[in-house]
């Protein structure tokens, strides 16, 4: 299965930048595990390692057409949406953002978010494919985020497993209207979907927004595919 075969597109670079939402209903549940996730390298001038927030803090989002839960932070602003005729090949079939209404906002976007976007795969992925094709589905990773401004990787690709599924990790920064950024996403195909998982922050809101960013990107489980 080589990169051709895969129906990914890098459509996600405005959404990661800047995520301008309204108060709208997100997929709504109760609370869910207390998992913990590493953190991203800290971008420039930004410190500490916050202590994940208390599970008391989150809602459980669940997606059985798409095969996916996760938690989100309470308080948080949501916003869906899900592809329509029309849209172009490749676009996300359907992409789930959570905004701090109390964070960073620049241009008048929220910048501290959470974000989920589910792409088809025009070849199921097997067990092993990631380890097997992982230089293809790491240009895959990079073309998701090589248009944002100023962007510096934090390290390498990494290999990862998030609750039973592997993929990979990536970590970068870059800046808007001077803010500087520091993000986390993973890539995570299984089935006949790709699933990307993004947190970002602020460097000024860096504590505050991954005590809840880390564990709700933990959390992300993918269960069973229709």
């Amino acid at each position: 299965m080589r990169a051709r075969h895969l129906a990914l597109l890098p459509t996600l670079a405005a959404l990661l930048a800047l995520a301008a939402l309204p108060a709208a209903a997100g997929l709504l549940g109760g609370c869910s595990s207390n998992a913990a996730s590493t953190l991203p390298d800290q971008v420039p001038s930004a410190s500490g390692s916050p202590s994940p927030a208390p599970a008391s803090a989150f809602g459980q989002a669940t997606s059985k057409k798409y095969g996916l839960t996760l938690r989100y932070p309470l308080g948080w602003v949501s916003a869906a949406r899900e592809i329509k005729a029309g849209d172009k090949a490749g676009s996300a079939l359907i992409s789930l953002t959570w905004a701090d209404p109390k964070g960073k906002v620049v241009g008048g976007g929220f910048v501290d978010t959470l974000h989920v976007s589910v792409y088809a795969m025009s070849k199921p992925v097997k067990p092993g494919d990631v380890t097997r094709h992982k230089s293809d589905f790491e240009a895959i990773a990079y073309s998701m985020i090589k248009a944002l401004p100023s962007l510096a990787m934090s390290g390498p690709f990494k290999p990862i497993t998030v609750n039973g599924t592997g993929g990979l990790q990536i970590t970068y920064a870059y800046r808007v209207q001077g803010a500087r950024v520091g993000a986390m996403s993973y890539l995570l195909p299984k089935g006949k979907y790709a699933y990307w998982v993004s947190g970002q922050s602020s460097a000024d809101t860096w504590s505050a927004a991954w005590s809840k960013l880390a564990p709700a990107m933990a959390s992300f489980t993918i269960t069973a595919q229709k």
